[in-house]
């Protein structure tokens, strides 16, 4: 158990700390972040460079702009260009636009800030770096994809001004390590390209990035994707018609994972997540959709847990794990009772004579309940004789 005389100290000391900073005119030194940077002509000659100020503060208590070099500086005042921040967003966001740049050359920036509320302080981001003339490319989802191969997709966004581009994706089986790469495919112009890949493993998850390159720089794809080779791809839905003892499980398929057809069921149980030991009847797809299949003999008033799972004969997929309860009262089963004798007829002259008191009570402790017997059926019945 944790000391109250502890709590109570930390109650009366944070507050005390935040005060004593504020008045002694500290700020935060990593309010102010340097963040990435965008094309502003299809020349490659000027950019947008993009600061944050972290959430909680306020843009009106500080002044942003950004330094910028073709060096990187420890000390932020040693970069030679300075300039204003013009733009500012409701999500803390700011930003401004350079034109003018050597589409070849590396240049490094820093976002900076000035406390207007505590004099000169100062927060400065890390420094980054840009070439103007880079290209830019997104990395797409993988289509065709077979039992041992598939197309890797990708999206040039902008060519840096340069008359070509080289345009290919990095693969491997190591996310950190991207092992293999494909033909280049020179573009001309801004579009989706794509590559066959082949010999691959099936049920093995394959990571990839889009890279894109001209004659200033090169650029890869801020996200990395994956394929599987041969895995068809499901999703549970959560069950529908849940009755006592039954339900309808839902599920989709969204890939056959290269093969003509996909047996697909589902795995639940009443035990944990962790231990679904009973399974429905399964149905054959040839297609992509939904599905559902309906499970009987469930126990009322009891939680289950349920995924679908598909299987094309060369991998098999399961899906998230969904919990529902079934409807009805779940009780122990009574063993017939033995036929009970008849009253005699001055137990029921007891009972009637308990009654009788039971009301008398009612109606002298409870007034008000005669002005509000007809909204009381049973009481109405035993009250009014």
């Amino acid at each position: 158990m944790v000391d109250k005389k502890i709590v109570k100290l930390i109650v009366i000391t944070v507050p005390l700390i935040m005060i004593i900073t504020a008045l002694s005119g500290c700020v935060d030194p990593t309010a102010i972040e340097t963040r990435h940077w965008d094309h502003i002509n299809s020349d490659g000659t000027g950019v947008r460079l993009w600061g944050f100020l972290k959430l909680g503060q306020n843009f009106k208590n500080w002044d942003a702009f950004f330094v910028y070099d073709t060096e990187r500086h420890d000390n932020w005042e040693l970069y030679e260009y300075t300039i204003e921040a013009d733009n500012y967003d409701q999500w803390n966001f700011f930003s401004v636009d350079i034109y003018g740049l050597d589409r070849n050359t590396e240049y490094h920036y820093r976002a900076v800030g000035e406390s207007k509320l505590q004099g000169a302080q100062m927060a400065i981001g890390i420094d980054r770096t840009f070439i103007p003339g880079g290209p830019r490319v997104n990395v797409l989802n993988a289509s065709s994809v077979g039992t041992t191969s598939a197309r890797l997709e990708g999206d040039l966004t902008h060519m840096g001004g340069a008359a070509s581009c080289e345009a290919f994706f990095k693969y491997g089986t190591d996310p950190q390590n991207l092992n293999m790469e494909t033909t280049h495919e020179t573009m001309t112009s801004t579009g989706n390209f794509h590559v066959d890949i082949s010999g691959l493993t099936s049920c093995q998850t394959y990571h990839y990035r889009a890279y894109a390159s001209n004659d200033a720089d090169t650029w890869q794809s801020v996200w990395q994707l994956t394929v599987t080779p041969g895995m068809p791809t499901i999703e549970t839905y959560l069950p529908i018609e849940v009755t006592s003892t039954s339900a309808k499980m839902r599920g989709k398929l969204f890939s056959l994972g290269g093969t003509s057809d996909c047996d697909v069921w589902f795995e639940y149980g009443d035990d944990n997540p962790n231990n679904l030991d009973e399974t429905t009847d399964s149905i054959t797809m040839d297609s992509t959709g939904n599905f559902n299949i309906v499970a009987e003999g469930l126990t009322p008033a009891t939680t289950y847990w349920v995924r679908a799972v598909a299987n094309n004969g060369v991998c098999e997929h399961k899906g998230v794990i969904k919990e529902f309860s079934t409807l009805g009262y779940k009780g122990e089963v009574i063993e017939k009772e033995e036929p009970k004798e008849e009253p005699t007829k001055s137990e029921t002259q007891d009972k009637t004579d308990d009654t009788s008191n039971l009301i008398k009570i009612i109606r002298e402790k409870y007034p008000w309940v005669e002005g509000q017997i007809n909204n009381y059926p049973h009481l109405k019945k035993m009250l009014i004789k």
